[in-house]
């Protein structure tokens, strides 16, 4: 009983800190523009509680974890994260729906990284189940060059119009980021903690409750505030896609290269015994989605279907469960 608990008190703590951090974020990129803080700083902010939660399960030995975790945030984003905003941008829930989401040239270019961070992390792990050292250096390397990319096309004159805020606004932005990141740092370990603890306690595998459970914490209130934008318009769909597509390629690039980085310092040659049913199906997600997103076209029905497949995927999560191991 202390274990669920722990767990739920320290998810809520961790729910509020990321709120904070998405809306410090998403207040920046009213001022300094929507492409850069949008796909990077936003990206980057609101993925914290991610790379705190692997980088303590990673110090832990429980690399498994780690990567569980990483595959539950970006199985969250990849799915019900596109599939709701697209549902919801052509619902009558929106106050201006749309019959159909065109995604411009630098959103499609955008999701051809997505698509290539996706293909090499999983030729690295498939091809020997272990990530390493250079692997991770290689994966940083494309999300440097992401993030130039973006700087790049910044410098269009198709970019959404910059606005001017207030101080009290500026104030308030970056106190949001200084709590929020304050509390993922004070709660990231004990939060990595209560979830070995309660996966004890159910008699389940760490790994389940990090690929299920965890992400909830760190990725809800992002989507969230997504959900809030296409409701007001259905029209800001593609904001929603810009600001999930940056966070998928930390995920993909960044995120999983803590894992290597983190067993290089404590003296190991690379992280093994990574591959599993659900990393697989990530990926394959992935790749479809990027498709869709290269394509430039989103259709209501491609959201259902991104619906279905993230309760597929959990229940393949809870009847996969990995093997406990460094």
């Amino acid at each position: 009983m202390m274990a669920v608990i722990e767990f739920i008190g320290l998810l809520g703590v961790i729910v509020f800190a990321a709120y904070l951090l998405s809306r410090g974020a998403e207040t920046l990129a009213v001022r300094w523009g929507f492409n850069i803080v949008g796909s990077i700083v936003l990206a980057l902010l609101t993925t914290l509680p991610e790379y705190a939660f692997v980088f303590w399960a990673s110090m832990k030995g429980q690399y498994q974890m780690a990567i569980g975790s990483a595959i539950g945030s970006c199985t969250l984003l990849i799915t019900l994260g596109y599939g709701l905003v697209i549902v919801l941008a052509m619902s009558r829930f929106s106050k201006h729906p749309v019959s159909l989401i065109k995604l411009s040239k630098a959103t499609r270019i955008d999701a051809v990284y997505l698509l290539v961070t996706a293909i090499i992390a999983f030729a690295f792990i498939a091809g020997d189940n272990k990530l390493t050292f250079w692997e991770g250096i290689i994966l940083t390397g494309v999300l440097l060059g992401y993030v130039f990319q973006v700087f790049k096309s910044s410098t269009g004159s198709d970019q959404p119009e910059k606005k001017e805020l207030s101080r009290k606004q500026m104030i308030r932005a970056i106190v949001d980021l200084l709590i929020g990141g304050a509390l993922v740092f004070v709660c990231s370990e004990p939060f990595v903690d209560s979830m070995i603890h309660l996966a004890s306690a159910l008699h389940v595998s760490p790994v389940v409750i990090a690929v299920v459970l965890g992400p909830l914490a760190s990725e809800m209130p992002e989507k969230l505030t997504a959900y809030l934008v296409v409701l007001k318009d259905g029209r800001n769909a593609e904001l929603a896609v810009c600001n999930f597509l940056g966070s998928k390629v930390n995920h993909n690039s960044l995120l999983l290269a803590v894992m290597p980085f983190v067993a290089h310092a404590k003296g190991h040659d690379a992280v093994t015994n990574l591959m599993s049913p659900m990393f697989v199906a990530m990926t394959v997600i992935t790749v479809f989605v990027s498709g869709v997103l290269i394509k430039g076209e989103l259709q209501r029905w491609k959201g259902f279907s991104l619906i279905v497949a993230y309760v597929g995927a959990m229940i393949m999560a809870v009847y996969t469960q990995p093997a406990i191991g460094p």
